[in-house]
């Protein structure tokens, strides 16, 4: 306790002074918080995303009294239409066939995921703000995926990859978490080493072939097609000609790498890839059964927008938050449609859809705008490329808060942009002058 406390106190001050690696630390928050509940007692009782949420906004609050506490006018229509979404997604708790997850989803998107959205606007205020960000998450990064291969090592060693399925992950976490923030590293990676020359752009070839790896341990084939449909659309849309063709071919090679890890790797590895079609073979009541996850969730966006046309009243407003669990006998709150959209849809209805695709829209335009000037920089095609992907991974994946992650990066991209023209215009004023 005499190191711990002093350590748990400097770490608290740490992050009051570093909002953008304490939001960093909540969008990695399902990969650690399971471990934490489990071998310290004490995070039982303490949420860890409310507590790191509350020093977020502390740090947010002593950014306010310092009188640094500013709404940038680009900001405002999209916080605008954000905040008529939340009042939407609020008032669809008062018809909720499912009150009480219906009320726990809206509370914990209100708090967890406005928080996400509101804070880069806040604390990202200057160049090296972005630039610190980048390498807070270049760090996380490193750190997730030399846990993930020592894991693997591990897995390995103890004679783990002689049974049937084997589906790597972190500290007990959901292999579909685990593989998301990999496929967000690899965007990275990626993104960075094609701007490289020489050995750095071989060794971000080898270190981007390691994080495939332990993508594909994972099992998760969502994030992975995530990844590769992030970086096309990135390619196609904000890549800038003298990377354009580099870019592309780093895709190749990745799809390369990816058919030679399923080729090479032990069948207890690749073996959810290899047989995408047949499904899953798993133990349940009833005995073995053989489970297809793309067939399942055929079957929820099928079930999803049926339930959202039975109905005038379900058509513009949706069946209310939390709803997707009441379409089954055993009403599972855990239960999502795994696709963002069809999610709203099915719970917000039409209202609910067309608000969020404008905000989607507005935002895209405010990046193109500054796609225009192709003025973008490295750390800003970064989280654009990251956004990206999570949005991919979002059509697959995850319910409206697991992919709370989306709008951070969304916010972040808006943010970095910015600062890119702020600083083309003072270097262009500076060579006027």
């Amino acid at each position: 306790m005499i190191i711990v406390i002093p350590i748990t106190i400097l770490s608290f001050v740490w992050l009051l002074y570093h909002p953008e690696f304490t939001i960093l630390l909540i969008a990695f928050t399902n990969i650690i918080k399971g471990f934490l509940q489990e071998q310290i007692p004490i995070f039982e009782e303490i949420d860890l995303t409310v507590l790191l949420i509350s020093i977020l906004w502390l740090g947010l609050g002593k950014i306010a009294l310092l009188g640094n506490w500013e709404l940038p006018n680009w900001s405002r229509n999209i916080l605008i239409l954000f905040t008529i979404f939340c009042g939407v997604l609020a008032f669809s708790g008062f018809y909720s066939p499912s009150p009480q997850s219906g009320g726990l989803k809206i509370i914990r998107f209100l708090i967890f995921s406005s928080s996400m959205l509101f804070a880069p606007i806040i604390f990202l205020r200057n160049y090296n703000d972005s630039k610190r960000m980048l390498k807070y998450f270049k760090i996380l990064s490193g750190v997730i995926l030399c846990a993930m291969l020592l894991n693997l090592i591990i897995i390995a060693v103890s004679g783990g990859l002689v049974t049937y399925l084997v589906r790597a992950s972190l500290l007990e976490a959901n292999p579909i978490a685990v593989s998301r923030s990999l496929a967000v590293i690899a965007a990275m990676v990626t993104i960075i080493g094609i701007r490289k020359n020489g050995i750095k752009l071989f060794s971000s070839l080898i270190l981007l072939s390691l994080i495939l790896l332990a993508i594909v341990a994972t099992g998760s084939r969502g994030p992975l097609a995530s990844f590769f449909a992030g970086i096309i659309l990135f390619t196609l849309l904000f890549e800038s000609p003298p990377y354009r063709s580099r870019l592309f071919l780093v895709g190749f090679v990745a799809v390369a790498i990816v058919l030679g890890l399923l080729f090479l790797l032990p069948e207890s590895l690749t073996t959810r890839f290899i047989q995408m079609t047949q499904g899953d073979i798993i133990v349940t009541a009833d005995g073995v059964e053989r489970i297809s996850t793309i067939a399942t969730r055929l079957n929820f966006w099928d079930i999803s927008i049926k339930r959202w046309l039975d109905n005038g009243f379900s058509f513009l407003f949706g069946i209310g938050a939390g709803g997707f669990s009441s379409l089954f006998v055993w009403k599972d709150f855990r239960w999502y449609p795994h696709n963002i959209f069809i999610e709203v849809l099915l719970e917000q209805g039409i209202l609910g859809l067309i608000i969020m695709l404008i905000m989607i829209i507005v935002s895209l335009k405010y990046l193109f705008q500054i796609k225009r000037l192709e003025i973008i920089s490295e750390h800003s095609s970064v989280w654009i490329a990251s956004m990206l992907v999570i949005f991919f991974s979002a059509q697959v994946s995850g319910d409206l808060n697991d992919n709370r992650a989306l709008l951070m990066f969304l916010s972040v991209s808006l943010c970095s942009v910015r600062l890119d023209k702020i600083f083309h215009n003072k270097s262009h004023d500076f060579l006027n002058a």
